[in-house]
């Protein structure tokens, strides 16, 4: 069972990452990966991993996260990197609306992993181009940080609203969690996944009565690619992403404690 708890001032809508269009940003350059393991390994972003760690050591024993972090604190928690920084790429929502020749994911942030001394595991995430990038999000887990390593000579997309994470090769989109198994089974077309995915939110997009309405919920994914059966709730509409539509401010650390990919 996934759970969010607000760490700081702000906070992601029922744990979802909702997707937008026009927002996503673009992706940059070979070197963009250089330039943000640099600013993910320097002394501010460790500073931020440390207090990061402490806030959640503080939220799994039920206090209040609000509270000051000592020096002496952040450096017990010592905090590495894991791995290499990597792109992330999420669900299109112009692939969703069916625009023609619409990739079916684009890059959303690069994400790298960290653990704590004491055995935490989080993932930060950072957004910019070039030479500018900056820490935008750190949370729980390592899904972000794992699954974009699978690519395996494809390429990795997460579709968020559900928490799967898919790997797209030759034409066919497999699963890499289980949510996502049960979404499209042992894989299929780049056109049966587009038909699921605009069966899903379609009706969802920026502009939709879904979104005039304010309704947000969860979403159960069913296989195929059918109409929408009982066990199915409503859906998260597919919002615009950016810093400014996760996190209402850059320096929000958002803690989610929720199954590791290791899990699968």
């Amino acid at each position: 069972m996934r759970t969010m708890a607000k760490v700081t001032a702000a906070t992601l809508i029922n744990g979802t990452v909702l997707m937008g269009g026009g927002a996503a940003l673009a992706a940059g350059p070979p070197s963009d990966e250089a330039a943000a393991q640099k600013v993910a390994s320097s002394a501010a972003a460790q500073q931020w991993l440390g207090r990061f760690f402490v806030h959640l050591d503080q939220h799994q024993r039920g206090q209040l996260t609000n509270q000051p972090v000592t020096p002496a604190a952040i450096a017990a928690k010592a905090p590495k990197l894991e791995g290499d920084v990597h792109r992330v790429y999420s669900l299109n929502p112009e692939f969703v609306k069916g625009t023609p020749n619409a990739p079916a994911a684009r890059f959303a942030y690069m994400a790298v992993g960290a653990k704590s001394a004491t055995g935490q595991h989080a993932t930060m995430w950072l957004t910019g181009s070039g030479a500018s990038w900056s820490v935008m999000n750190v949370i729980s887990g390592s899904d972000e940080a794992v699954y974009p390593a699978k690519a395996d000579g494809g390429m990795v997309f997460t579709e968020p609203q559900i928490h799967a994470w898919y790997r797209l090769k030759d034409g066919r989109v497999t699963a890499l969690n289980d949510t996502a198994k049960t979404s499209v089974a042992k894989g299929v077309t780049v056109g049966s996944y587009q038909k699921l995915v605009h069966g899903r939110y379609a009706d969802k997009l920026p502009g939709s009565a879904y979104q005039r309405s304010g309704k947000l919920g969860g979403y159960s994914p069913t296989t195929g690619v059918s109409d929408r059966t009982s066990d199915r709730g409503p859906a998260p509409m597919l919002l615009a992403l950016g810093a400014g539509a996760m996190v209402t401010a850059a320096g929000v650390v958002m803690a989610r404690r929720r199954r590791t990919s290791g899990s699968n």
